[in-house]
């Protein structure tokens, strides 16, 4: 028999993209997200994943299923959403997933959210920009937290917050100061990977202003880069967000003209999506950050 579990189950591998990950997230042994797997495919009579070099691709009845499989799960969430504003905001569900950069940003935010709104249940989850991406094409969460959001009409953009980028060196630095970027083109930027929201605000300002950065080494996190800079391994730009964690010994933020780049974060949500209570709450929230800076 198909069942809403059995395909449960398979939108889970898929979304994770293994059956160690699915086996996790659904607190479920690996033989039987496997045993599960096969029922389905036995249920449908067509083989729906395959693995290619370690990798699980569908098929396409794979793919048709999946499909199947998040059109439940949008009307499970409508359902829910009509349920909580029966039973009102204190009984609610929260999922919210954030870019990388973020992490440093929301977390006080939703502590004095939590304040006001005890009895909310949230899931609070950060993954890079193409994760956070993906899980919006696939609507799977409330609210997700940007600071490039993704074009498009099929979301809404909330602006919330400020997003500062800042040029920073070790305290060893004694190279060019109170300058252009330009001047400190051939010096070693420490940046992110292609894709981050970051890296986007830095690729737009040097077009802007046709400059380009000749030495850039890419290092996997803000937290990586930080003690990069420390350790006089080059240069960066990060958000003020980044810098305030962890204190800031070891490093000193260079006076460089048209910085700090001004950007800002925000909250996107799908708009087929039905917004139950606690996501139209916390948006809401979000609204008195507007003009919210760093300390």
């Amino acid at each position: 028999m198909l069942t809403f579990r059995l395909l449960e189950v398979y939108r889970q591998v898929v979304d994770s993209g293994s059956i160690t990950a699915a086996s996790n997230t659904l607190s479920l042994s690996q033989p039987t997200v496997s045993l599960q797997l096969k029922k389905l495919s036995a249920e449908v009579g067509s083989q729906l994943i395959e693995s290619q070099h370690g990798r699980l691709y569908m098929t396409e009845a794979g793919k048709a299923v999946y499909q199947c499989a998040q059109e439940i799960a949008a009307a499970q969430h409508k359902l829910n959403a009509q349920v909580e504003a029966i039973k009102g905001i204190e009984k609610g569900r929260l999922s919210i997933v954030v870019v990388t950069t973020a992490k440093y940003v929301i977390p006080p935010v939703l502590a004095e959210f939590c304040k006001l709104h005890e009895g909310l249940d949230i899931l609070f989850q950060v993954r890079n920009r193409a994760q956070v991406i993906e899980r919006l094409e696939n609507n799977q969460d409330d609210i997700y937290i940007f600071s490039h959001p993704p074009q498009g009409d099929t979301y809404h953009k909330q602006e919330f917050m400020s997003n500062r980028l800042q040029v920073i060196a070790p305290n060893s630095y004694d190279g060019p100061d109170h300058c252009t970027l330009n001047d400190l083109k051939d010096k070693r930027f420490l940046m992110r990977e292609v894709g981050s929201g970051t890296r986007m605000t830095i690729e737009q300002y040097c077009q802007q202003n046709q400059l380009t950065l000749t030495n850039t080494m890419l290092v996997e996190s803000n937290e990586a880069i930080k003690l990069s800079v420390k350790s006089g391994l080059g240069l960066a730009i990060l958000s003020e967000h980044t810098l305030a964690q962890g204190g800031d010994q070891g490093i000193k933020a260079l006076e460089i003209e048209d910085f700090p780049i001004h950007s800002h974060w925000y909250a996107v949500t799908a708009i087929d999506r039905p917004k139950n209570l606690a996501c139209e709450a916390f948006l809401s929230f979000l609204e008195s950050y507007n003009d919210h800076e760093v300390s």
